[in-house]
């Protein structure tokens, strides 16, 4: 990544892409496909009811090989690793529990998901699970955690276009005031390359909030 770009992420060959909440309208999932390594397998980590069916049905439609999910409860240590760090590209839904989804990607998972990006896989994490990217997150109680950190010094939210508009967001900021924060509205994504590279896919709805105390509450569209 550029040293000046605001935003860090991890040294990779691979993509990280983070989408707001799913639109079925929307681009972005065909845009990611079309990033991703077409010979390489497609694994898919779902927390929804139904295991993930509906996604990888509409991942199919759009083109998408045969995937496989994987059960981050079922599956032992050494097959999550094994079958996640071997993937092309690796699709993420946090089904609207992110605070459960991010203690199970504490475990083998993270790493997993680092040696494919490694290895020049693209991780989508959609709705809830893109909230779980940054260095922080805020949690469903509002407190501020930990989060995965492959984006640094920044909190990720979904289904916010501003954020000086959210008033969790501003609490969060006044905790934060050296972080970067993120806004991903819904239908909208921002790309993170393995060269620098910051595209934004879809609507195209992304709000920055820089680090800078002069812009506290301040946002910027990246276009």
């Amino acid at each position: 990544m550029s040293d000046s770009s605001p935003l860090k992420w991890l040294p990779s060959r691979g993509w990280i892409v983070l989408s707001g909440p799913a639109d079925p309208l929307s681009e972005i999932r065909a845009q990611a496909l079309s990033r991703h390594n077409a010979g390489g397998a497609i694994a898919y980590i779902s927390l929804a009811e139904d295991l993930g069916d509906d996604l990888m049905d509409d991942m199919a439609e759009l083109g998408a090989a045969s995937g496989y999910l994987v059960d981050l409860e079922a599956h032992d240590n050494n097959e999550i690793y094994e079958r996640l760090s071997a993937a092309a590209m690796i699709v993420v839904d946090a089904a609207d529990q992110g605070d459960r989804l991010l203690k199970l990607l504490r475990r083998t998972a993270i790493h997993a998901l680092k040696e494919a990006l490694n290895r020049g896989g693209l991780l989508f994490f959609e709705g809830a699970a893109a909230a779980l990217v940054g260095e922080f997150i805020l949690a469903a109680d509002n407190r501020i955690a930990s989060g995965l950190s492959l984006v640094r010094n920044a909190l990720v939210a979904t289904e916010v276009s501003s954020i000086a508009g959210d008033a969790a967001l501003r609490t969060a900021r006044n905790e934060l005031p050296d972080a970067i924060f993120v806004g991903l509205a819904s239908g909208s994504a921002l790309a993170l390359g393995p060269d620098g590279q910051i595209e934004t896919w879809g609507e195209r709805q992304v709000a920055i909030s820089l680090a800078d105390p002069a812009r506290l509450g301040e946002t910027t569209i990246i276009e």
